[in-house]
């Protein structure tokens, strides 16, 4: 399964996000991930960090997280983030 996939689209597309606001943790996850999904990588290494404490699930991105944004940003850039979540994690197990 060589090649590009929606779920590397997707965990690029989380990359790029959180990056933009600081996320550097996540963000860089996210690109390994991608890159491991480019060669040919189990999509199910992606779901493991999507349970438990400390799970991306856990992620919210807001000032006070140390993350840059304004607050007129938090609301939509959490939703973008919500819903790549979900993304990427329905496209890991349809793979």
């Amino acid at each position: 399964m060589m090649g590009d996939t929606s779920l590397e689209r997707s965990l690029r597309e989380l990359d790029a996000l959180l990056a933009s606001v600081g996320e550097t943790f996540w963000a860089q996850w996210a690109a390994r991930a991608a890159d491991r999904i480019a060669a040919g990588g189990d999509p199910g290494d992606v779901r493991g960090v999507f349970g438990g404490m400390g799970s991306v699930n856990d992620l919210v991105i807001h000032p006070a997280n140390g993350h840059s944004v304004t607050d007129d940003q938090i609301a939509a850039v959490n939703r973008r983030l919500d819903e790549l979540r979900e993304r990427i994690y329905a496209e890991s197990q349809a793979v």
